[in-house]
This record gives C-alpha cells, structure tokens and sequence, in this order.
C-alpha cells in the first residue's frame, strides 16, 4: 500500500492522552477514504471484503469512544478492540497488495 494503515502512528492508539485520540480519528478516516475509493472502484462488495464487513472501522470507533471517555468501556475493551483493528488492517493491506495493487491506494 502506498500509505499503509498500520503504521508509526498506528500503535499511539492503545496509549492514552489526546494523542492516542487524535490517531485513532486519522486511522478512522483512512478506512472510511479507502471503504469509499474501493466502492467506487469495484463495488460495495468487495470493499466489505477487503475491509473486514465494516468490524475494523468499528472497532476504531471502540478505541476513540474509549478515548472520549464511554464509560462503559475500560481498558481491557480498548486493548481487544486495538488488537482485532490491528489483525484486520493488516490483513486488509495484505489483499490490497496482493489484489488491487493497480489501484494505489
């Protein structure tokens, strides 16, 4: 990928502060660029395959509500939803190499 998901930046979001925040809002809007550039491209379909039906965008969302302060949400909750986001961004950059790799995203 030319600009992958998990990157430096990627792992400020299971720290605390406005950081930890501010990482996980740009890795949101990463996904939901390349959810809209890949459904435009080949279809919602195949944008709910490559970007795990939607759950990595959602579990990053469970990372900034833990950030926001939900209060349901401790910091087992965090570490489980950074954990699952982490497995499927990078299993979502592997197919994006391997299989829309002409689209440079």
């Amino acid at each position: 990928m030319k600009n992958p998901i998990v990157d430096h930046l990627w792992s400020k979001i299971a720290e605390r502060g406005s950081l930890a925040r501010a990482a996980a809002k740009d890795k949101l809007e990463q996904v939901q660029s390349l959810t809209t550039k890949i459904t435009n491209k080949e279809g919602s379909e195949v944008a709910r395959n490559v970007l795990a039906d939607g759950k990595l965008e959602f579990a990053i969302k469970r990372c900034i509500e833990f950030h926001d302060g939900g209060s349901r949400l401790t910091d087992a909750d965090l570490h489980i939803y950074y954990e699952y986001a982490t497995q499927a961004a990078k299993h979502s950059q592997q197919i994006i190499d391997k299989e829309l790799d002409y689209m440079e995203l």
